[in-house]
């Protein structure tokens, strides 16, 4: 088992320091190339040596997560939501790396006609599907929590794995469907001696009717509507949350008020943290990456580019946060992953529950997170 590590953990090493390597004596020799653009190297510093750096210990966060949201401790509707998320996020990570990553690995790759069907038919297309699935289920998640903390007469019917299951079944299938139009978006063609690649993009990506979808429906419906959703349901989450400890606050004593506030503070971090983590990124993605396809008249097309660098990466950077920000802010989470890891004992773990729900049941929330 050590020899097995020890080899993973060199492997790890050397193809770090070969790719660090590699970037540096790109990044040289376009200094000293008039013909190179800066944005070239971004492109190449975010896919080849970043990009993937985050993606493997985001896969790794969210592998754990999904173990931890199954955990029998931890079996409720939002748990669900969140473990269909960690799902999505894992494959938008998995295929940024084949789709992006793999390309300025190895520059003959693109070459090879069997990548070339794999690009236009399962990466590109998967790429999409599952970013498309993982704001979707942010929305599915926030609904979830809205209808326990708002709505708390209905959170025992709407509220249950069994709806939570339906919702993301939904949520799947009705992404695929509005992804079609990816699966068109390039094919594969013959290589002879001036290709550049054994892909291009077809007639339906670069006319209209491609940039109508790429607006329209994917920026606009699929990425702008679920952004204002979330924004707005999570501000009146922590709204009510903050008006129910005032009203109950004179019939509570110093210690229950104690244990009430700090509960209501973790998951307005939580929530905060998750949320505008998702606008971020995801904003500045979908607007970036607007200005990229539209290429308006006037526009600075290689600054637009630079930022295009940065702004892929940060769809990576979102799919990676959320176990950072359930380490950090859910304690629940927090303690029954290092029960999982053996770190911590099962007592602990009951006794952490015990606490958890009696703070939570104070604060006329119960189940909000399961966190």
């Amino acid at each position: 088992m050590a020899t097995t590590v020890e080899s993973l953990t060199s492997t790890v090493s050397d193809f770090v320091s070969e790719t660090s390597q590699e970037m540096m004596t790109s990044t040289q020799t376009m200094a000293t190339t008039t013909d190179e653009p800066l944005s070239t190297s971004l492109h190449f510093a975010m896919s080849a040596v970043i990009g993937p750096i985050i993606c493997f210990l985001g896969m790794t966060g969210n592998v754990l997560a999904i173990i931890v949201w199954n955990r029998p401790g931890m079996t409720s509707s939002t748990g669900r939501y969140l473990t269909a998320q960690a799902v999505a996020d894992f494959g938008v990570l998995l295929t940024f790396i084949l789709f992006d990553s793999v390309q300025h690995w190895d520059k003959d790759l693109v070459m090879q006609p069997s990548y070339g069907v794999f690009y236009c038919y399962i990466a590109y297309p998967m790429f999409f599907f599952f970013v498309i699935t993982s704001i979707w289920v942010t929305v599915g998640v926030t609904i979830d929590r809205y209808i326990m903390v708002c709505w708390i007469a209905k959170a025992k019917e709407f509220c249950n794995p069994k709806r939570a299951n339906f919702g993301i079944f939904l949520v799947a299938i009705n992404c695929f469907l509005i992804n079609i139009p990816h699966f068109m978006s390039f094919t594969p063609v013959a290589i002879d001696a001036n290709s550049t690649a054994s892909y291009k993009a077809t007639e339906f990506e670069t006319g209209s009717g491609g940039m109508f979808y790429e607006f329209w429906i994917h920026c606009i419906i699929l990425i702008l509507i679920p952004w204002v959703s979330v924004f707005s349901m999570n501000m009146k989450i922590i709204q009510k949350i903050g008006k129910s400890n005032e009203k109950m606050a004179d019939k509570k004593t110093s210690q229950s008020q104690k244990k009430s506030k700090k509960s209501e503070n973790q998951i307005t971090r939580l929530l905060l943290g998750v949320t505008f983590s998702f606008l971020f990124f995801i904003g500045i993605q979908c607007v970036v990456q607007c200005l990229w396809m539209q290429k308006p008249e006037g526009a600075n097309m290689e600054l637009v580019s630079q930022s295009f660098a940065f702004a892929k990466t940060g769809v990576v950077f979102n799919s990676s946060l959320n176990f950072v920000f359930y380490c950090l802010m859910g304690r629940r989470f927090r303690m029954e992953l290092l029960a999982f890891l053996r770190i911590k004992s099962s007592k602990d773990i009951q006794l952490s529950s015990l606490v958890d729900t009696s703070s939570t049941n104070t604060s006329g929330s119960t189940s909000t997170t399961g966190m």
